[in-house]
């Protein structure tokens, strides 16, 4: 019986990773990064109901906890409470971005403006102890300078946007939208016991109807400057 032929191809060398090896390494890699990422978005959203209950005071701890994570584990993913306060903001304004530039996709550019006001007053009122108690990074940190900068252009895209349908008045401007905001958004905080939780929609709806051409007055001041957004450090 003829002998078995042998193979010619060339024997891998000792400690040489196989094809499969390989793949595991990298499935295994793919799964540390999801977890990591998880954790990270974990963090966050627990920071953010712990900041809106207790402050910038409240302890690394108590977010670690609240998170079902170990501190070690929150302190590997954010260096400090600075970075976290950071990665706070950072992720409201992403928000901020995506849901204005999706108002200014909508076919029907009232609606795209009554959309994002509407939907940004709410967020607003819902999270007001952290937006509170992050505000001053979100308008100062020179890092999110381009952040401020592209939700402001989309601000003035849905204003402009408005005013060519002819359904937004003309002396509008996108940095009026930020303080209509804040306007509706404060309704929500007035000191009255016993007092809806929703009676801020009322007072958007008064904003909305003053969004509107027909009866509008001449505005006296003017707009704020755009460098107030963009750069208010500057």
């Amino acid at each position: 019986m003829p002998p078995e032929p042998q193979s010619t191809a060339p024997a891998a060398p000792a400690g040489a990773l196989t094809l499969p090896d390989i793949a595991a390494t990298e499935e295994r890699v793919h799964n540390l990064r999801a977890d990591a990422q998880r954790n990270r978005e974990r963090i966050i959203a627990a920071a953010v109901e712990v900041f809106a209950e207790h402050g910038l005071e409240a302890s690394t701890a108590e977010i670690a906890e609240r998170a079902g994570v170990g501190e070690a584990t929150l302190f590997r993913r954010f260096a400090s409470k600075d970075d976290l306060i950071m990665a706070i903001v950072e992720t409201q304004m992403d928000e901020v971005i995506e849901l204005a530039a999706d108002c200014v996709e909508n076919s029907d550019p009232a609606d795209g403006v009554e959309r994002f006001l509407t939907e940004m007053v709410e967020h607003s009122v819902a999270d007001r102890g952290v937006l509170e108690a992050t505000k001053d990074a979100c308008m100062v940190k020179p890092e999110l300078q381009s952040r401020r900068r592209e939700i402001l252009n989309l601000m003035t895209e849905l204003v402009k946007r408005g005013q060519a349908a002819g359904t937004i008045r003309g002396d509008l401007t996108g940095q009026d939208l930020g303080f209509l905001i804040s306007a509706g958004a404060s309704a929500a905080g007035m000191p009255f016991p016993g007092i809806r939780a929703d009676i801020w929609k009322r007072y958007l709806g008064i904003i909305l109807d003053g969004l509107r051409p027909e009866g509008a007055t001449k505005l006296r001041p003017g707009p704020p400057a755009r460098r107030l957004f963009e750069d208010p450090a500057g």
